[in-house]
């Protein structure tokens, strides 16, 4: 993976006194293999497997609720899981349609809202709330998922831009 130069940092912002936000970057092989994380370290030994995609993906707790640090930590683990568990997400599209790869990371996203909403209900939290924003590069295709406003943004020779749209009330009133 020496061809790929990323890094992943979070910071909580200017306003929160608290940084809410965790993040993923891993490549995945036949499993998952953590390159940087906020969560626990991982084994970032690949020993010799050839790379089938790359994913990097950033949580942020919603601001104002008293549980938004666990909430990314849990969506962060939650779909880490569930695309090590099953590799769905390259292998359950394999052979068919891109579109179908899409459908596989919509079904991650909603199981990750499940889960965080079935933890804050079994902790009996009111406020538990987080955004989720997913890359998955297998090429020649990329991938993005966003859910919150927890915006994506490319850097191309020294340009920012915005590439996803937040889904906000704000938003929808634009």
């Amino acid at each position: 993976d020496s061809e790929i130069d990323v890094y992943g940092l979070t910071h909580q912002g200017k306003v929160r006194k608290t940084n809410q936000d965790n993040f993923l970057v891993a490549t995945l092989h036949k499993r998952v293999d953590v390159k940087y994380s906020s969560l626990a370290p991982g084994d970032d030994n690949i020993s010799g497997e050839e790379r089938l995609a790359f994913i990097m993906m950033v949580a942020d707790g919603v601001g104002g609720t008293e549980h938004g640090e666990a909430a990314s930590r849990f969506a962060v683990e939650s779909v880490s899981n569930y695309v090590s568990e099953a590799m769905r997400c390259y292998y359950g599209a394999q052979g068919t349609s891109e579109v179908s790869l899409a459908e596989v990371l919509e079904q991650a996203a909603r199981q990750c809202h499940e889960s965080v909403c079935r933890h804050a209900e079994e902790q009996t939290i009111r406020s538990m709330a987080t955004t989720l924003t997913l890359f998955l590069g297998a090429w020649p295709w990329i991938y993005l998922l966003q859910v919150g406003d927890s915006r994506c943004y490319r850097l191309r020779e020294g340009e920012l831009a915005q590439v996803t749209r937040d889904q906000t009330m704000a938003q929808e009133l634009m």
